[in-house]
């Protein structure tokens, strides 16, 4: 059940097909860290399904066959603020010179099975991404929940054949894709995080792992309100969380930093007009009061 694609200039892979690549990995300084062309074979890679980074999952869908171009890749769709040591330093911008060579369009497996196979189908590849982050292998570990999650997804137009999704299957995505949050915040890539807590948002609004670490990552790229909401909603379910606390601890000292260089920037604009005194906090008025636990 499969339809190879060799010919020049045929239309973009779809997502789940399996593509047949070569590929040149260097820095922006030029150094190479990796080649497939040194290597010999092709590489294969099935689309949108997290088995490569995101920016391959992009630029490859966009590319014909035949076509030979220069991915950018900045960090956040690449290897994150962890990198992939020792080769790639963490928040590194890749180039990779890369030519799609050809693809296979597959019928997604999950469409033939009952829900009770891809329930099992999912539990046994989670098991499989558990081992994988057991042993420190968080890139591999993410893409192996992801690949389990996607025999669940209730959002998927075929991944659940007739029929509607119960309880327990929701239950199931909701672990897959929330221990892939998990292994992305390890690996500190951000916008993966974000993202994969908003999937875990829409089947579990109250999830309050979900919550925390979405309210973590918005707070490490600056997204201060969208933290705190995410992080006061997260108190509100589980106040003794020393996790929650902490970076509750961590959003006051942001929101306090930030108040003060605005200070420093108007304080000389308005003179002896008080516009930041004792009362500057009110948009903390709902956090001051938190307990939390200091950094060590």
């Amino acid at each position: 059940q499969s339809q190879p694609s060799t010919a020049p200039g045929a239309p973009p892979p779809p997502n789940l097909s399996t593509v047949k690549a070569h590929y040149t990995g260097t820095l922006e300084d030029g150094t190479e860290f990796d080649s497939s062309r040194s290597r010999g074979p092709p590489f294969s890679f099935q689309i949108g399904m997290r088995q490569v980074i995101k920016g391959w999952d992009v630029g490859f869908a966009s590319m014909r066959v035949g076509e030979r171009a220069v991915l950018k890749i900045r960090s956040d769709y690449g290897y994150g603020g962890g990198g992939s040591p020792p080769k790639i330093p963490g928040g590194a911008t890749l180039l990779f010179d890369v030519e799609l060579l050809g693809y296979q369009k597959s019928l997604k497996d999950a469409a033939l099975m009952t829900i009770e196979e891809k329930k099992t189908t999912a539990t046994r590849i989670k098991a499989k991404g558990t081992k994988l982050f057991s042993a420190g292998k968080y890139g591999e570990a993410a893409k192996t929940y992801q690949k389990a999650a996607s025999f669940v997804d209730p959002d998927a137009d075929s991944a659940l054949g007739d029929g509607a999704t119960d309880s327990e299957t929701t239950a199931l995505y909701v672990s897959c894709v929330g221990n892939a949050s998990m292994c992305y915040v390890r690996q500190k890539v951000w916008a993966d995080v974000i993202d994969s807590a908003k999937k875990v948002l829409r089947c579990d609004p109250n999830n309050v792992k979900a919550l925390y670490r979405r309210g973590m990552a918005q707070l490490r790229i600056g997204a201060v309100s969208e933290a705190k909401s995410d992080l006061m909603a997260a108190y509100k379910i589980d106040p003794k969380s020393k996790e929650i606390r902490k970076e509750i601890g961590l959003l006051k000292e942001k929101i306090a930093e930030n108040k003060k260089k605005e200070k420093n920037a108007y304080g000389g604009f308005f003179g002896k007009v008080n516009m930041y005194g004792d009362k500057d906090v009110k948009d903390v008025k709902d956090v001051k009061d938190v307990p939390h636990d200091k950094r060590q």
